[in-house]
């Protein structure tokens, strides 16, 4: 089925099905894995690791519990530089009770991190991963997107 929108014909995408990876840059690998590992409870599945056509090591893939793929440490460099301040996921918790429980596990970790913050569709805490990547939790919201009104109110930033 196409629509008219605008002076193109609108043609719907086929489905997505999942997410396959997600790439943080790292300035040191064994830091990386470190840091997943300790934090978000990461596995290295070194079978998937990525070399280039001289054998170097550039890329290493990670799983993480509960997340649908996987998640990938590339080396930082000239055309991959690391990004501090950059926030290039934000991984959903199922509620209020497991973002607290997130919240202990990071204090108890020693990683830095925010109080946690109201937001627009749920509750958040943002921590400090490698080298000044943002890592974000989310609450999801109850009943799904869907069900939840986006205005502005009162929320942290």
């Amino acid at each position: 089925m196409t629509s008219a929108v605008g002076s193109e014909e609108y043609v719907p995408a086929p489905a997505i099905s999942g997410v396959h990876h997600v790439t943080f840059v790292v300035g040191d690998f064994d830091a990386g894995i470190a840091w997943f590992t300790r934090v978000l409870g990461a596995r290295h599945v070194d079978r998937f690791d990525h070399h280039d056509a001289s054998g170097a090591l550039f890329g290493i893939v990670l799983e993480l519990p509960g997340f649908p793929g996987m998640i990938e440490l590339r080396i930082a460099e000239e055309g991959y530089p690391v990004r501090s301040g950059y926030d290039p996921v934000t991984f959903e918790v199922p509620d209020d009770a497991a973002l607290e429980a997130w919240f202990e596990h990071l204090r108890a970790a020693h990683v830095t991190h925010t109080p946690i913050k109201q937001r627009r569709t749920g509750r958040s805490i943002e921590v400090d991963g490698p080298d000044g990547i943002v890592v974000r939790l989310f609450t999801a919201p109850i009943g799904g997107f869907g069900t939840v009104p986006f205005q502005e109110r009162e929320i942290d930033h």
